[in-house]
């Protein structure tokens, strides 16, 4: 950590880097203009960087350039289990090695905080609407995974550094944003100080991303580089394309989150932004909750940037004190991002080299099908599109398109409790006109947050979905990832047998061809309260804007706009049923883990010799740890003296 900038944060006993300072010194009136993402990378410059390289890289975002790498420090690393895991196997095999010279394999620890969440292993092979689905689920999980999950236990007691959240749970992201990341950072220096900085991230799944949304620089990554960060290592970047997304008008009544994200990515997706940082601004931006703004930036890989950054504001901090945070980490919030210009009223001036502009008042009701999150499809033109059409009902059969899957899944929709609420009031809409599921759907809910099913049920809401078939199968990523279980062998062997064209309805954010479940031959996204929707309409081939449901006692028809829930009931419900009280009771047991545990857990791990699937690295034994035989090589190539290599980092040599 550098010296040089670093000063008193007004009004704490914490210390911080004048960023700004470093910027005006270099050109006077640049910091206001900065980008939100650039006044990050610029701080942690001003903190990490090699005092000899920290004019010149400060001067590629100043300036705009790109022909200079420089490094970037991320202050976290959050993993789900199936990448994470690999990583911590090979730190248990280098404890081996170290222990094999006579050396302390206990000192071996990342170096950067590490969060690993199993939240990629559970198939939902129980549906909603059968008794004790999650515990069964849960079962199945654990036996399968028992390889697996035995070294993850050891550890979450084994190393340093390391927290551990176990199966179960909810989804590494949902988690990240609702108590993982504290947006600004509170740390120790080694000298009995402590320093404030912004929070950011590097994680193995393409949507960590998610927690842009709080303002925090979070982006995806593959094993090797997590891994290289992890251990202390910069991850070298070029300046990248950051480009300004201004966001007009408000949300028309009706119309979910769900609808705006599917909306903005097929406009993202048309506007070429891939490998760009997006930052949100505007009044429309300033206008989305927290959980709306999530669902943004949980959809990055789905447009193609790399992430999809939102200002801090009062809407973080309201979100900070609805998730549970300590009063005074919320303080620091604030105070922090208004000191440093990174608070949105402070973003007015910020250019931008290129800025798109989204109107938010002209989303309408949608889905993204029959494949491909970008493939948007208003329910206005289902008809038209060829998606709805005739269909015949026949007595004991299926029919054409046939929903086989109604999964309300994902964190990208379940992180938002308003899309959770409005599934519920839908669900009890329907149960009291007599409305139910069709016997083919295996419908599912798997929220990404425990603290989804406690809200739902202090609403009262959760008995309405579960007797529609929504009953909580899972607090992991599910359907959305393929893991969708096994169809009832009758309606598996039905679809063979008749080569039925059958399809599934899933609020997540991938439907790609082939991937929700092998029968399913096309998958559409849509909303929480539209997944209920369809289970009860069982085919896709239903006009969900116009044809009936079913019908009420007295013979009338029942369509959708007859059970969709009022914009102002579902407020009013999230004011009273979503309480921090909730996230604190789900979350400070989670990450409680004791020093006397990891005092008392062996620091080498016992590799099971059985094992097929946890084996020890051969890294450090045999002919690769021995001398090098190889002699008298030659290089094939010279590169010119105008060409150096010292641009690729570890991750892309």
């Amino acid at each position: 950590m550098n010296t040089d900038y670093r000063k008193p944060l007004p009004g704490t006993d914490l210390d911080y880097f004048d960023t700004r300072q470093a910027v005006e010194d270099i050109q006077a009136g640049a910091y206001e203009k900065l980008p939100y993402t650039s006044k990050i990378l610029a701080e942690q410059l001003v903190r990490r960087c090699d005092p000899e390289a920290l004019t010149d890289s400060l001067k590629q975002l100043i300036e705009r350039k790109r022909d200079l790498d420089f490094p970037w420090y991320p202050a976290r690393v959050v993993c789900h289990d199936i990448l994470g895991q690999t990583a911590l196997v090979d730190l248990a095999g280098l404890r081996d090695a170290i222990a094999e010279k006579g050396g302390d394999p206990a000192k071996v620890n990342p170096v950067v905080p590490t969060q690993l969440i199993v939240d990629h292993s559970l198939a939902v092979e129980h549906a909603g609407f059968e008794k004790d689905a999650f515990e069964k689920n849960r079962q199945i999980e654990d036996r399968r995974n028992d390889d697996r999950f035995h070294f993850i236990n050891w550890t979450k007691t084994a190393f340093k550094n390391v927290d551990v959240i176990p199966p179960g749970n909810g989804i590494m992201h949902q988690i990240n944003l609702e108590k993982m990341s504290p947006v600004i950072q509170n740390r120790p220096d080694g000298e009995g100080k402590r320093v404030a900085f912004p929070d950011t991230c590097v994680g193995t799944d393409s949507h960590t991303p998610m927690v842009d949304a709080l303002g925090v620089i979070s982006v995806g990554v593959g094993g090797l580089e997590a891994e290289s960060v992890m251990l202390g290592r910069a991850s070298m970047m070029r300046l990248p394309d950051i480009v300004g997304v201004e966001l007009t008008g408000k949300l028309q009544p009706g119309i979910t989150s769900t609808d705006m994200v599917l909306a903005i990515t097929e406009f993202l997706r048309k506007e070429k932004v891939v490998g760009a940082y997006l930052e949100f601004y505007g009044e429309g931006a300033d206008s989305l909750s927290v959980g709306d703004r999530a669902t943004i930036s949980n959809m990055t890989p789905e447009y193609g940037a790399t992430a999809a950054m939102f200002y801090i504001d009062g809407q973080t901090i309201d979100y900070l004190k609805l998730t549970g945070r300590e009063d005074d980490q919320v303080a620091l919030v604030e105070k922090y991002a208004k000191e440093t210009g990174l608070w949105a009223d402070s973003m007015k001036n910020a250019e931008y080299e290129r800025v798109l502009k989204f109107d938010l008042s002209k989303v309408t009701r949608t889905l993204a099908g029959p494949s491909n999150p970008h493939a948007h499809l208003p329910t206005s033109e289902l008809a038209e599109r060829g998606i709805a059409g005739e269909w015949e009902q026949e007595e004991g059969k299926m029919p054409d398109g046939a929903c086989i899957i109604a999964a309300i899944t994902s964190c990208t929709n379940t992180s938002n409790p308003r899309n959770m609420v409005a599934a519920g009031l839908i669900a009890r809409n329907a149960n009291k006109l007599g409305l139910t599921r069709k016997p083919w759907v295996k419908t599912s809910l798997a929220p990404g947050s425990k603290t989804v099913k406690m809200y739902l049920e202090e609403a009262k809401l959760l008995p309405e979905l579960e007797q529609l078939g929504f009953g909580v199968v899972a607090f992991a990523c599910t359907t959305c990832n393929g893991m969708s279980g096994a169809l009832d062998p009758k309606i598996a062997q039905e679809i063979m047998d008749r080569d039925l064209f059958s399809t599934a309805v899933l609020s997540g954010n991938r439907n790609f061809d082939g991937r929700i479940h092998p029968y399913a031959k096309q998958a559409f996204l849509a909303s929480p309260p539209l997944v209920v929707a369809y289970a009860i309409a069982g085919t896709i081939r239903f006009d969900i804007e116009k044809d009936a449901l079913g019908y009420d006692q007295d013979g009338n028809p029942v369509t959708l706009k007859d059970i969709w829930p009022d914009d102002a009931e579902i407020d009013a419900i999230v004011k009273s049923s979503v309480k921090p009280e909730q996230f604190r009771s789900t979350y400070i047991p989670m990450f409680d883990i004791t020093r006397d545990a990891q005092a008392n857990t062996n620091p080498l791990y016992e590799w099971r010799p059985q094992s097929t699937y946890i084996r020890r690295p051969p890294y450090w034994e045999g002919g690769m740890v021995g001398e090098k035989t190889l002699k008298g090589m030659r290089p094939l190539a010279v590169l010119p003296d105008n060409i150096t290599t010292d641009h690729l980092s570890p991750s892309n040599a």
